[in-house]
This record gives C-alpha cells, sequence and structure tokens, in this order.
C-alpha cells in the first residue's frame, strides 16, 4: 500500500488573489514541524526522486499549467502517477520509505512549499534517491522540422 495522499486545496480568494488554508488534522500529520523550505520548479524541471526512512513531508504546490506527481514504495517496482492541469492548489501527505517526485511539464514555474517533521541535517540528511521520473532526451528541431537526437 502506498502511503500518499492527495488533496486538491479549496481556493478562498477573491478579487485580491487566491487564498488556500491547510486544515489542523492535516497540519496533525507530521506531528511537529521542524522543517520548511520553499521554492520554484522550472518549466521541464524535475524535484524529489527520493524517499525519506525518518521523516514524514508535506508538499504543497500552487499551480498555473500542467505538472506530474509520481510516488511508489521505496523497493516496488509499482509507480503510481498523477496529472494535474488548469490552476490551483495541492497539498500532498507523504509518509516515510515513501519515493516521491513533482515533475513540472508546463511553460510555467510551479511554487512549492515543503514541510518535514525532522530538522534537516547536511550530515545526516535523510534522503535517498530513487528516480521515479527522468528527462526525455534532449532533442533538437532542424530548420527542415527534423528532430535530431
Amino acid at each position: 500500500m502506498q502511503h500518499i495522499d492527495i488533496i486538491i486545496l479549496k481556493n478562498y480568494g477573491d478579487t485580491r488573489g487566491v487564498l488556500y488554508n491547510i486544515s489542523d488534522p492535516d497540519l496533525q500529520f507530521l506531528d511537529k514541524i521542524q522543517n520548511i523550505h520553499f521554492g520554484k520548479i522550472s518549466p521541464g524541471s524535475i524535484r524529489g526522486n527520493h524517499y525519506h526512512h525518518q521523516t514524514k513531508e508535506m508538499l504543497i504546490i500552487t499551480y498555473s499549467d500542467i505538472w506530474t506527481s509520481a510516488w511508489a514504495e521505496k523497493d516496488s517496482d509499482e509507480i503510481s502517477k498523477k496529472e494535474f492541469t488548469g490552476s490551483g492548489a495541492v497539498l500532498i501527505k507523504i509518509n516515510e520509505g515513501i519515493a516521491h517526485s513533482v515533475k513540472n511539464i508546463g511553460d510555467k514555474d510551479l511554487e512549492i512549499i515543503a514541510l518535514s517533521n525532522r530538522i534537516f541535517s547536511k550530515e545526516d540528511p535523510d534522503t535517498f534517491t530513487r528516480i521515479l521520473i527522468t528527462q526525455p532526451e534532449r532533442r533538437n528541431i532542424l530548420d527542415n522540422g527534423i528532430e535530431k537526437y
């Protein structure tokens, strides 16, 4: 069983802009938030492709284009994927031992906030590689429309 929970967040925004809320029961998933990091995922880029032995993680992703998420048990060959389109925000709750990855397949940046229940340490990062999503081979389109790899 793959321990991941994907929650589409409701937009409570108005003419001033978007506004999303994360409920207390969802926040309790982490017990105690020990680390927060945030950034963007550029078009064509991938973040993740890893799992944690001791860390639960919550990802908050806001988007206005197309992107995909993939996850799997760390030792399983079964990979699950979900594609998102349009605009909105998603909360993804990830248990220990679940490999996870996000790929921006659209033309606009994704914004991501990651919260975890463990203090990050460069000496003991608790992050282990597990490739779920790969980059396609780079291709060039020649002036005559022929693809060259």
